[in-house]
């Protein structure tokens, strides 16, 4: 479990601001960070105020929760959760714990009684949905469809022909330009071709806005004879599916094949019987993902009997740092190989 950059603290706190009641506010506060994790202190009407512990993390699995849950409980405080996005099931374990949560794709949940704060919301966005601030980030899959074609196509062209592409309306495309514009992510004539555009930023921002759990329905198996003979088995199969993360920058960049294996599919249930996988968490080494966008399997490559994603999904969906920007740095040095 990686912890966040600034920007995510900035984008989460700006969206708890936006979603508190009438009359909440909310800023930094003084606290020595505890671990690494600062201090918010929220006020209401009347200037009762209440300081909470800020867990920001770019990405969260059902494993990490008794870490976070640890850590929460270093201090009588009440804790949130900050993060791009946060499943149904991670938000209702969450509760559970007694830590509150707020999410890029507006759902939120916090309740401080020392101040009267009861705050719930659940939009639905995420998995197949955008949320009202799809045009203020890269949140929902919408706004993923503009991302990867202006990271997969070194001329996107108009704002027409990006939506074509894209299979959104103009006028979303149009939302999401603007916004990557005012970020300086790239250039566009007024009312004409998008110029420029600095494709490593845009995947910075959709792989931070839009992590791979927001991609659909994810469940953790284990492959008991491992990683190598679960491949051995699906190559031949022709089981529909397209691996990514860690497995599909192996298969680009000849990295060391992945321990844990990432793959989109159609029908879980129908990988499990055929696969022999079996329910898991801690010891899980395999994740299968229910896409809730077709979109994931265009601009896809095959080879060997296994298809992988295409490399801007590939690297959006790998869940360490590093390796992401091992990843895009690979994708520069190598960009006529992939870029259209």
């Amino acid at each position: 479990m990686a912890s966040v950059p600034d920007p995510l603290l900035h984008d989460g706190l700006e969206a708890l601001a936006q979603v508190l009641p009438r009359g909440y506010s909310v800023a930094p506060s003084s606290m020595t960070a505890l671990k690494g994790d600062p201090w918010i202190v929220i006020r209401n009407k009347a200037k009762e105020s209440a300081v909470c512990l800020v867990l920001a993390r770019r990405r969260v699995e059902p494993r990490d929760l008794g870490l976070i849950a640890a850590h929460a409980a270093q201090t009588p405080h009440r804790a949130l959760l900050l993060s791009p996005y946060l499943s149904p099931a991670i938000r209702e374990r969450l509760r559970g714990f007694g830590i509150g949560h707020c999410d890029l794709a507006g759902n939120a949940q916090i309740a401080i009684d020392a101040i009267g704060l009861a705050l719930e919301i659940s939009t639905g966005a995420g998995p197949g949905k955008s949320s009202d601030r799809g045009t203020r980030s890269l949140c929902g899959e919408m706004a993923g469809r503009v991302a990867r074609v202006l990271i997969d196509f070194r001329a996107p062209g108009t704002l027409a022909e990006l939506a074509e592409q894209a299979r959104v309306e103009s006028s979303y495309a149009s939302r999401v330009i603007s916004f990557l514009g005012d970020a300086k992510m790239l250039e566009r004539k007024p009312r004409g071709k998008i110029e420029a555009v600095n494709w490593q930023e845009v995947l910075r921002r959709w792989s931070l806005d839009a992590p791979l759990p927001s991609r659909g329905e994810s469940t953790t198996f284990l492959a008991s004879r491992g990683i190598d003979d679960l491949l051995a088995r699906i190559g031949p199969s022709g089981f529909l599916h397209a691996l990514t993360g860690e497995a599909a920058f192996a298969q680009i960049a000849t990295q060391p094949r992945p321990t844990r294996l990432v793959m989109y599919v159609d029908e879980p249930e129908a990988a499990v019987a055929q696969f022999g996988l079996h329910p898991a968490e801690e010891d899980a080494n395999v994740v299968l993902v229910k896409s809730a966008d077709r979109s994931t399997f265009q601009r896809s490559s095959e080879k060997d009997g296994f298809r992988y994603v295409s490399p801007s999904l590939m690297a959006a969906d790998l869940e360490d740092e590093q390796l992401f920007e091992r990843a895009v740095a690979w994708m520069a040095a190598h960009e006529a190989d992939w870029r259209r």
